[in-house]
Formats: structure tokens, sequence, C-alpha cells
């Protein structure tokens, strides 16, 4: 009997014909009720999804036979990793796959907020010719400070080589890691000579509201800043609150706290939002640094290799 490969969330035809090549039985649940994606799990030996569904108690239970679970993405703050792995369950995610895609929306949205070109551009289309305002500060030697040296630190680091720009890092859990585009430097050194700050670090419960009021004032000067991360990373009153202090200059985020139901939050934190948005110092985009066309194909790649793989060593 073919082992079954439950595919939740949705991925294009081309992963799925790929997928159903593979001598294994696959079920492809897009957009379904969590509970019908308990009942298919009782029988499925590999889990494929993205972020549909938590990956808690309830669901690992649910899947007696699961060996396998593989993340279309890199982060990981929706599974109870520890639970998985009392369970044997091999997790695997594709870090890395989406790095050049975030590495160029990095450098994108650090231009854009530099050259002012968001707000320029819907002055403009109000037909306000307001050149004097929106006067660039480049980035050409400035210092600019990384939080997070994985693959996605790499790549921005790599993308802004070009620049003349001198680039900190800082990564709490790697060690030796300078190179040729990037000086390792502790959390004092980029405090100290940073004007621009980007986060390239997972969710966790300890970087959660990292960038918090303490965290912009410790910086010696007003800092641009940037997060690709995740949103709970920055706590948005604070962030809110650094800007009035001119702490930070400007901000642009991909990433949100709640970001996928703001229309549905509690009127206090949604004037929290209304806020941010309202300012034209910050620019903010739907969680789609990692969200191109290239990096869909390299994470469906990896996770049919994955299927390869655990098939001939199963």
């Amino acid at each position: 009997m073919r082992p079954k490969v439950l595919i939740t969330d949705t991925f294009p035809l081309e992963f799925r014909e790929a997928i159903g090549r593979l001598p294994v039985s696959m079920k492809y649940m897009p957009n379904v009720p969590k509970a019908e994606i308990l009942v298919e799990l009782q029988d499925a030996q590999v889990l494929i999804l993205n972020s549909g569904i938590n990956v808690d108690r309830a669901t690992i239970d649910a899947g007696p036979r699961l060996e396998m679970i593989i993340r279309a993405g890199v982060g990981m703050d929706h599974f109870d990793l520890p639970y998985l792995s009392e369970k044997g369950i091999k997790v695997l995610n594709t870090k890395g796959g989406n790095a050049e895609s975030v590495g160029e929306q990095t450098v994108g949205m650090l231009l854009a907020m530099r050259h002012w070109v968001v707000r320029a551009d819907k002055q403009m289309r109000e037909f306000r010719f307001m050149r004097h305002p929106n006067r660039a500060t480049e980035i050409r030697g400035k210092t600019i400070g990384l939080i997070g040296y994985g693959f996605t630190g790499k790549a921005v680091a790599r993308k802004l080589s070009g620049f003349g720009c001198r680039v900190l890092v800082y990564d709490k859990y790697l060690q030796n890691y300078g190179d040729q585009y990037a000086s390792e430097a502790s959390m004092e050194e980029i405090f100290a000579q940073a004007e621009i700050l980007s986060f390239h670090i997972p969710l966790t419960e300890e970087t959660h509201y990292l960038a918090d009021a303490d965290f912009f004032a410790s910086f010696s000067q007003p800092i641009w800043f940037l997060n690709l991360a995740r949103g709970e990373v920055t706590h948005l009153p604070s962030l809110l609150g650094a800007m009035d202090k001119g702490e930070v200059v400007a901000a642009a985020l991909d990433v949100l706290e709640h970001e996928k139901k703001l229309e549905h939050l509690p009127a206090d934190q949604q004037l929290i939002f209304e806020e941010l948005f309202s300012r034209d110092n910050v620019i903010v985009t739907p969680h789609i640094g990692g969200w191109s066309w290239e990096s869909l194909a390299e994470i469906n790649g990896r996770i049919v290799q994955y299927v390869e793989d655990w098939l001939a060593g199963r």
C-alpha cells in the first residue's frame, strides 16, 4: 500500500503533479475546515503545509502514523516542535528557499524609504509636485545593522555590497560568521553605530517584541527601521512612540502582528494600525518579501526532493 501524503493550503498544479508522479497516495485539501484535515490525518504518513493550520498537539495526535511534516516556508512558530520531537516525527522547512526574494525586497524597501518613493508617488498622483521635501538620503557610506545572519541575512548583505555601505551583523546563535559582505558585531556596537536596522530573525519566545521601547531608545542616533522577519518581533506601540520621539526616522514593514486578521481586530488594536498606516514615513506590504515566482519554484522543488529522499530512506 502506498504511503499517504496529505497536502493542505494551496499549492500549484505543477507541484501536485510532481508529487503525484511519486509512488505515494496524495490527498489535496486546500481551504477546508481543520476538522476535515484531522480526519484525513489518521492514516497519513506525510503532511505538507504552509501556515493554514497550527500543528498543535491536537493535530499531531490526529496523525498516529505521521512520520514527516514539511513546512513550505521558514517560520515554525505555529508548530509544537517539542511535542513533535517527543513523537519522533521528522520536521522540515524550506529555509533559504525564499532568501533571495526577501533580500531583494529588503533592499527595495530600504531604497524606497530613503528616497521617499511611496510618499512622492502619492503626492504626484494628487497633482502635488513636491521635490524638496522628498530629497533622498543615500545609503552610500552609511552603517547598516542586520539582526540575524542566516540565509536571508546573508542574501541582504550580498545585495548591499555594491552600494558602498558598511554592514554590521549580529546573530546570537552563530560564531565566527563575518564574511566579505558583513562584519560580525555585538548588539552594543550596532546600537552605537548603525543608522539603519533590519530584522531577519525567527519568532521565538526570546525574539517576541524584541523591538520595544528600550530597544529603540538604545541607539545612539535616529535609525531607519525595517522588519521583514515576523510581525510579532516588533511592538507596534513602541515603534510609534519611537517615531514620535525622533528615535526612528522611518519604517518599512513587510510583516505585522495580526496581519491576517486586520479587519477583525478589537477597536483599541485597530487604532494602532490606523495610526501606523496614516504616517507617510511608513511603508507596509502584505508579507510578500519571500513571495516571488522564483521562490515558489525553489520551495516546491525542495519539498518534492524531501519526499523523494524520505521514500528512498524509508
